[in-house]
């Protein structure tokens, strides 16, 4: 039933459209669950370790590689690799031939908690 919700995968965090976020890094439990809710979700990753690891949950291509973002209540799930595991660095960009495991990657989850966007005070 997760996975109602979960809308895209992504290689960072990003919101691209106006609202009120909470981003959560996963762990123990949490992430066990929400890994096993990516079947048919689709993802927006081209960095082909990261990608290879996400489909091997179930994780599909998009249609598109643009994100068009979250609407109220939706979910992203986000595989960033963890500071101080990628060459950018030193190279100044994340290489494609970087190799990643699971265990260089920060799972985070993406929850956009309003729908009208955000009202300034």
């Amino acid at each position: 039933m997760l996975n109602k919700k979960i809308v895209a995968v992504l290689s960072t965090t990003v919101l691209p459209v106006d609202g009120t976020y909470s981003v959560t890094t996963l762990q123990g439990e949490q992430k066990e669950r929400v890994l096993s809710a990516l079947k048919g979700v689709p993802h927006y990753i081209g960095h082909p370790a990261t990608k290879e690891i996400v489909e091997s949950f179930g994780a599909v291509p998009a249609p598109s590689k643009l994100f068009e973002g979250l609407q109220g209540g939706e979910f992203a799930v986000c595989f960033s690799i963890k500071q101080g595991r990628s060459n950018r660095k030193d190279d100044g960009f994340t290489s494609p031939h970087q190799d990643v495991t699971l265990d260089d990657l920060d799972v985070r989850l993406i929850h956009r908690l309003d729908s009208d966007g955000v009202e300034f005070l």
